[in-house]
């Protein structure tokens, strides 16, 4: 396989310009979705897009698609991308890295005069991080018709409503139906992605394949005990709501370390503690419950484990308890021809690579239900993401570029 190769300097000139926009003053960034970071970035993507001849345009989410105006190549697309906005405070490589890959591998494309028999987009999604709506994945979601127009209500911390953040761009959120694809319109969907984990950077390893992207169950579970008097409440006597969920939150590591299920992984991420006095024993504690795993029996398995463990504590210590399905984000298993397809790329290239899957929700999870989908990881350093710290080495960016580049012309040739 004859290989391209994207131009290096370009690449990591672009990383650091993209970064400049948002900067904070700690080296992280900050670009909420649909503000005026957001748009100073993707108009300089759009700049960058039209100095190489490349088209481009919104839809109705803030979607952005470039492309080559004079492509001739017939059929639905080969479809690359990523995102742009951060979490507060986040990192330079995070989303950016795959856009920008991206719209580079369209830059060599057009270089290299590469006849391809498919049109070849980018896609720059639309509040992938859900820092500023409640809800993430808005782009990619709307691309598949998985937005409910009740969303559009949905307000940031300042009280404004995506819609009206839609509509100070100039779209017209009344268009959201129009933004979906249906299964056969797009070719096939490739993202490049640092892994945010540690796995990559501890094996040494340079390329990540991705399995698949973990299904997500969230609950909120309440525990009610007897809010009473700290120094007049005999131990024997009490019921203790935060001693009754300590050991329902050490019970989900226990279960899940006991499973046997290598890629599962079960969190208690928030916790409150009411009335919350020094000197009161406490009546009430509020926590969220979060398990993920490749497969839907898997999860629910742990599920199962984790509740039933939940109500023999509750049991034992003499509490209520209750809990709330949250959300119920599916697995997504990734497309095992592009995953082959990305493997040879790789091996072709001489980079080292393993498969994998991926911990971390992504757009690709919500192409995947619409077209063959795979994605690429590149090293972490340290696992370290979602932090002014996170750091992905300029080689480990230029061999993730290459290796989408190559992965394209393989799907659009």
């Amino acid at each position: 396989m004859t290989v391209l190769h994207i131009r290096r300097e370009r690449l990591l000139e672009s990383i650091r310009e993209l970064s400049c926009i948002g900067a904070t003053s700690n080296g992280g960034v900050t670009r909420f979705a649909l503000t005026g970071e957001d748009r100073q970035a993707r108009e300089w993507l759009q700049a960058r897009a039209k100095a190489h001849d490349l088209d481009s345009h919104f839809d109705a989410v803030g979607n952005l698609f470039v492309y080559c105006r004079a492509d001739a190549a017939g059929g639905p697309p080969v479809l690359v991308g990523s995102h742009v906005d951060t979490v507060p405070d986040g990192g330079r490589y995070d989303g950016a890295l795959g856009v920008l890959a991206g719209l580079e591998s369209l830059i060599s494309l057009q270089e290299s005069k590469a006849q391809l028999s498919r049109p070849v987009w980018l896609a720059v999604w639309t509040e992938e991080e859900g820092s500023r709506f409640r809800n993430g994945l808005i782009g990619s979601r709307a691309f598949i018709g998985e937005v409910a127009p009740t969303e559009l209500d949905d307000a940031d911390a300042q009280g404004i409503t995506l819609a009206s953040a839609l509509r100070n761009w100039e779209l017209e959120p009344a268009q959201l139906t129009e933004v979906a694809r249906e299964p056969g319109q797009v070719h096939a969907y490739v993202e490049l992605h640092i892994e945010q984990g540690a796995k990559l950077d501890a094996a040494g390893l340079q390329v990540g394949v991705v399995t698949g992207i973990v299904g997500i169950r969230r609950y909120d579970v309440s525990v009610k005990g007897q809010a009473n008097h700290a120094g007049t409440t005999p131990m024997h006597l009490r019921q203790d709501a935060l001693v009754a969920a300590a050991q329902m939150v050490q019970s989900v590591e226990q279960l899940v370390k006991a499973s046997g299920h290598a890629d599962a992984v079960g969190t208690v991420g928030k916790l409150s503690v009411q009335p919350g006095g020094v000197n009161v024993v406490p009546g009430q504690v509020d926590f969220s419950l979060e398990v993920r795993d490749l497969e839907t029996s898997v999860m629910d398995e742990l599920v199962e484990r984790i509740l039933s463990k939940f109500r023999e504590i509750a049991y034992t210590r003499n509490v209520q308890l209750c809990w709330e399905l949250t959300s119920d984000v599916k697995p997504a298993p990734l497309s095992r021809e592009i995953r082959q397809t990305i493997a040879e790329v790789a091996s072709d290239l001489g980079y080292s690579w393993q498969d994998m899957p991926s911990g971390a929700g992504h757009d690709a999870q919500h192409l995947a239900c619409i077209c063959p989908t795979g994605m690429i990881f590149v090293p972490s350093k340290d696992g370290i993401s979602h932090s002014p710290h996170e750091f992905t080495a300029d080689d480990d960016c230029v061999r993730g570029a290459n290796v989408l580049l190559n992965t394209i012309v393989q799907l659009a040739k």
